[in-house]
C-alpha cells in the first residue's frame, strides 16, 4: 500500500469539509462523555466491596459503551466511505447505515471483543495481531453486506500479508498526535479528519487490491 498517496489524497479531502467531517464525531464524543457512571454505595463501612462492585460495573459499562460507539461508528465510517468514492456526504447516511447494520455490527464487536481479550491474556502481541486482522470488519459490514459472524473471518482474509503495513500506517501518525500536545490540541481540529479519511482511504486502496487479485 502506498501510505503517501493515501495520505496525500486524504489532505486533498478534508480541504474545504472539514465541519460536514467534524460534526458526527462531535455527537459520537458528547454521547459518550454523557454516559453516566454511578457508584453502587458510598457506604464507609463497605469500601472494598462498594470499590469492588463499582469497578466491576464500570468495566462493564464501558463495554457496552464501546460496543454501541461501534454501532454508530458504523453508521459514520459508511458516511465517510461514500465521501471518499463520490464526494457525498450525507446525514441521513448515518442513520440508515446504523438502522440497517446495527445488529450485524454489534455481532462483529462482540465477537472481536472476546477474540482480541482472550488473546491478551495469552501474551499482549497475540492481542495486537488479532486487533489488526479484525481491523476491517466494521468497513465489511457497511459496504459489502456482510454478515455480523463473517464479517471477522472475511477481514482476516482481506487483512492476510497487510497487518504489518497497517500497523506501520497507525504509527505513522504517532507524530502528528505527539505535536498535537504541544499546540495544546488545536492540531487536532486538523489531524482528526485527516486520519478518519486516510483510514477510510486505506480500507478503500485494499478493497481494490482485493478484487484485483480476485
Amino acid at each position: 500500500m502506498n501510505r503517501s498517496e493515501i495520505k496525500k489524497i486524504a489532505k486533498q479531502k478534508i480541504k474545504g469539509n472539514m465541519w460536514s467531517i467534524w460534526w458526527p464525531l462531535l455527537i459520537i464524543f458528547f454521547l459518550y462523555i454523557l454516559i453516566p457512571i454511578e457508584p453502587i454505595s458510598t457506604d464507609s463501612t463497605s469500601v472494598n466491596n462498594t470499590i469492588t462492585s463499582v469497578s466491576s460495573i464500570e468495566y462493564l459499562l464501558n463495554i457496552v459503551v464501546t460496543l454501541l460507539l461501534g454501532i454508530i461508528s458504523g453508521g459514520y465510517y459508511k458516511y465517510i466511505l461514500d465521501f471518499v468514492r463520490n464526494g457525498k456526504l450525507e446525514a441521513k447516511t448515518i442513520l440508515e447505515t446504523i438502522k440497517k447494520k446495527w445488529l450485524d455490527l454489534l455481532i462483529a464487536g462482540i465477537l472481536t471483543y472476546i477474540i482480541v481479550f482472550f488473546c491478551t491474556l495469552l501474551f499482549i502481541l497475540p492481542g495486537i495481531i488479532m486487533s489488526l486482522a479484525y481491523a476491517m470488519t466494521s468497513f465489511l459490514i457497511i459496504d459489502k453486506d456482510t454478515e455480523g459472524s463473517d464479517s471477522l473471518p472475511a477481514s482476516r482474509k482481506m487483512m492476510k500479508g497487510y497487518k504489518w503495513d497497517y500497523f506501520v500506517f497507525i504509527l505513522s501518525f504517532l507524530g502528528w498526535a505527539i505535536l498535537s500536545i504541544f499546540t495544546l490540541g488545536i492540531l487536532l481540529i486538523w489531524l482528526v479528519p485527516y486520519i478518519m479519511i486516510a483510514f477510510v482511504i486505506y480500507y478503500d486502496k485494499l478493497q481494490e487490491k482485493a478484487r484485483i487479485e480476485e
